[in-house]
């Protein structure tokens, strides 16, 4: 285990009706004037929500201005609403939704105040210091992203998705009602599902030995979004599945199951070019990358493949005939995965084939020139993964 440091400063607010308070809890850090952004859909379900938020807000006292309009988390939308919360002046944000409406809060945080270009100085070069943001808290609509407890935003801009990582923007609060997410399509649900598993993953496999605990709260993690999700898309309105999903999302990506080791991020970084081609469904996205991944690389560490089939997916452990375990621990996972409706296929997930070298071409590196911590994979390897996922290359498992 590696020595670490780690400080979470976001304050969990978890339950019923709590969204109905954000106005005294934002009023306890002393703002006066509040941004909320959200979707802006329309629908009844997010019109109620805003409306008690906006409630909420004018029973504490404080000045609102919406802004709304976030179909996804893109460069032109988020310096829209930094320009309106220059000119309001406000002292708070509250992004209400997912990942997309949180990331875009974050960028406007820092851009607010920032007189340069915070896309190429934060988000392409990761300057350091990054200026004193805006205060934020949020308020989560879906299960999965971690955004509103992480101190990462991820924008996109033109066919590039780039991320800001700085412990400044990690929220102040985030309130989180499992209730809100009743009204989640199947799809969203699945999505979200997959995302934290690729969370949990790619902390799991790490290259540092010896964080035994630290696995395990991962593969909790892991195990916990197995059983619940199948449950939560047959019965939308199952309260308890819809809370364990929430705070295992919640716990996957907010650093404290990364401490003391090195992560990987490989399923990430191809995702995020595959999802800034295509503006597909993150979460979607990173699933069919995951089974992919998983195919390419379960040869290449048989020890640590065949422990988290074993204590992850059941598979029994068999150590006179380690391969068998991992071909039953890969069918395992592409059931799962493939039931709640996320593609095997490459093709399914709508990239072309022809796209792959640009793909390849901009998928970023670790200073060694490779993808991932654990994974580290050349270009060639990269190649090899895209192949088995479009099914056009045996995986020889």
């Amino acid at each position: 285990m590696l020595d670490f440091q780690y400080h979470n400063a976001t304050r969990f607010i978890f339950g019923k009706g709590q969204e109905c308070l954000a106005g005294q809890y934002i009023k306890e850090y002393g703002a006066k004037k509040v941004m909320v952004l959200h979707y802006g859909t329309g629908l009844e379900f997010e019109n109620a929500l805003h409306g008690r938020v906006l409630a909420s807000l004018s029973q504490a006292g404080l000045s609102y201005v919406d802004f709304t309009g976030i179909e996804r988390a893109q460069i032109e939308i988020a310096d829209r609403a930094a320009e309106l919360a220059r000119q309001e002046q406000v002292d708070f944000l509250l992004p209400v939704g997912g990942g997309a409406v949180i990331d875009v809060a974050k960028y406007v945080s820092v851009a607010a105040n920032y007189g340069g270009d915070v896309w190429e100085d934060f988000y392409i070069n990761q300057k350091k210091p990054l200026p004193d943001p805006v205060m934020l808290g949020a308020i989560s609509t879906v299960v999965a992203s971690g955004s509103e407890n992480s101190p990462e935003s991820v924008i996109g801009k033109g066919t590039l998705k780039r991320t800001m990582s700085d412990l400044k923007i990690r929220p102040l609060f985030a309130i989180i009602n499992p209730e809100l997410t009743y009204t989640l399509p199947p799809k969203l649900t699945a999505a979200g599902a997959a995302d934290i598993m690729a969370h949990a993953h790619e902390r799991y496999f790490s290259p540092t030995p010896d964080n035994y605990f630290t696995d395990e709260l991962n593969e909790a993690i892991l195990r916990t979004i197995i059983k619940f999700t199948p449950v939560a898309m047959r019965e939308p309105c199952n309260y308890n599945a819809r809370a364990q999903m929430l705070w295992a999302g919640l716990l996957a990506h907010n650093g404290q199951f990364e401490v003391g080791r090195e992560t990987d991020r490989a399923v990430h970084c191809i995702e995020s070019e595959i999802g800034g081609m295509y503006h597909s469904v993150h979460g979607i996205g990173c699933g069919c990358v995951t089974m992919a991944w998983a195919k390419f690389m379960c040869r290449r560490d048989i020890p640590k493949f065949t422990t988290y089939f074993h204590r992850v997916w059941g598979v029994e452990m068999d150590m006179l005939d380690p391969e068998n375990m991992l071909r039953e621990g890969i069918r395992r996972m592409v059931d799962f995965y493939t039931s709640i409706g996320i593609p095997s296929d490459f093709a399914e997930l709508g990239v072309r084939e022809a796209d792959v070298p640009t793909l390849i071409s901009t998928t970023r590196l670790t200073p060694e020139g490779l993808v991932g911590g654990y994974s580290r994979l050349t270009r060639e390897d990269l190649a090899h993964l895209y192949r088995i996922g479009f099914g056009k290359e045996d995986a020889k498992i």
